[in-house]
């Protein structure tokens, strides 16, 4: 058996410069694209996360059903998809029309359309606990008016998060561990931003209690799994009543972001586990990849968003009819029960390939499965995200992106899984297996 440890580092770097070398080589339009942008955009992207995720980001021209082109004519499957925001697929034809459509009649009036009604009710059938809902541009948002609402419902200031969260780009979800203690993990942020900030560990009971214990907390807000930025973290069996019953005991709001987590099924994790939370959260895919965010709330929190009690929420584009006539199409069309099914179905043999390449590599690392989502951890299963992140390996990480991008699929971001988009079929699948097997070779012959 091989230990990540055991793995020949040297022979990583070489294999991770060959396969950059060889993408780079075959893509001059991306890179003439790059340096004509760098003249008024920092990195030669619009936004910094496009060139801090890649070793090289590609221009993109195009995308149709699972699959992307760029500008140079390479196609990827796309098992990122956006970061989940395009799980429905490229070019929906049922988003396409619901969009083209809607923008004949105009985009924004800062007043609602019935577009946002059925939105909401489809939103509270699929989470009836949350009986209410509003809308915003993106689950980040979503998020940081979640937070503002339990601040005014509690009377209290500290959010309360556990290591290797990631819910949106806003100031008290860029706050984790550094060394144990509780620190911004980018610049930018206010000096105090850490005193309104606890971070305990998903899966510890007693580090619950402990966090929880001085009555200042006004909201935990977490997946139901974790997700993003170290690898998959599955709840154990008991915390997710321990972590509903005592903060009802503490007075405190729970909040679940299903904005990675809602492709497992009409109800995301909530549903599909029983959970009880007073505010869900989601964004990505509710609008097919079209900016929209959304919370839902209890009947008791919905009260607190009477207009005349003034929280501070809402934006001009919040709750526009192009965003909600995209979300109608896509959790009426295509997000549909066939969809759930179909994807579980393809993420299941995901799941499957990957564990066998691991075995017939001799690797020690341990496959996960979550719905369509599917991946690896760097050594045994993690019970925290302490745990995770200590089996983080940036180096392998970017290698398995760049090898992966020059076989045609498109990995997705560091600290996540592969997710099987509803397009997608067993072709693609066998197209990832294919390259992951020959990139475990690689590493191990």
């Amino acid at each position: 058996m091989t230990a990540l440890g055991d793995l020949d580092r040297d022979r990583i770097r070489e294999l991770h410069d060959t396969e950059l070398a060889w993408f780079r080589a075959e893509r001059p339009r991306t890179l003439e694209l790059l340096a004509r942008a760098a003249a008024h955009m920092p990195n030669g992207t619009p936004m910094t996360w496009m060139a801090s995720d890649n070793d090289l980001p590609v221009y993109v021209d195009h995308g149709t059903g699972a699959s992307f082109t760029d500008v140079d004519g390479h196609s990827y499957v796309d098992f990122n998809a956006s970061d989940i925001a395009m799980f429905c697929g490229h070019a929906h034809p049922a988003i396409v029309r619901a969009v083209q459509e809607r923008v004949t009649r105009s985009t924004q009036f800062l007043l609602p359309t019935e577009e946002s009604v059925r939105v909401a009710e489809e939103l509270a059938r699929r989470y009836p606990r949350q009986t209410h809902w509003q809308f915003t541009l993106s689950a980040s948002q979503a998020n940081t008016e979640t937070i503002r609402l339990a601040r005014a419902a509690t009377g209290r200031d500290v959010v309360l998060l556990f290591e290797g969260h990631y819910h949106g780009h806003f100031e008290e979800g860029l706050v984790d561990l550094d060394d144990g203690r509780a620190a911004p993990v980018q610049r930018g942020l206010s000096k105090g931003v850490t005193g309104r900030v606890r971070i305990s560990q998903f899966n510890d009971a007693e580090g619950l209690r402990a966090a929880l214990g001085s009555d200042d907390v006004a909201l935990v807000l977490t997946e139901p799994a974790l997700t993003n930025n170290i690898h998959f973290l599955p709840p154990e069996p008991g915390w997710h009543d321990e972590l509903r019953r005592v903060t009802r005991e503490r007075g405190t709001v729970l909040a679940f972001d299903e904005t990675h987590t809602h492709i497992v099924g009409e109800g995301g994790a909530t549903g599909l586990w029983g959970l009880d939370p007073d505010v869900v959260t989601i964004g990505k895919a509710v609008a097919g990849g079209i900016p929209m965010g959304a919370y839902g709330v209890s009947v008791a929190l919905a009260g607190e968003l009477d207009h005349t009690k003034d929280v501070a929420t809402g934006g001009t584009l919040f709750g526009n009819p192009l965003s909600a006539a995209a979300a109608v199409a896509a959790l009426t069309e295509v997000l549909v029960p066939a969809a759930y099914e179909h994807t579980t179905a393809l993420g299941g043999m995901l799941a499957d390939g990957i564990d066998a390449a691991l075995r017939d590599a001799g690797l020690p690392w341990t496959s996960y499965r979550f719905g369509p989502r599917a991946g690896q951890w760097y050594g045994p299963h993690p019970r925290t995200g302490a745990d995770a992140h200590a089996m983080t390996d940036p180096e392998l990480t970017r290698l398995l992106r760049i090898w992966m991008a020059n076989r045609g699929i498109w990995e997705a971001l560091p600290g996540a899984g592969p997710t099987v988009p509803v397009p997608a079929g067993e072709a693609d699948v066998d197209r990832y297996l294919t390259a992951y097997t020959q990139l475990l070779v690689a590493l191990t012959s």
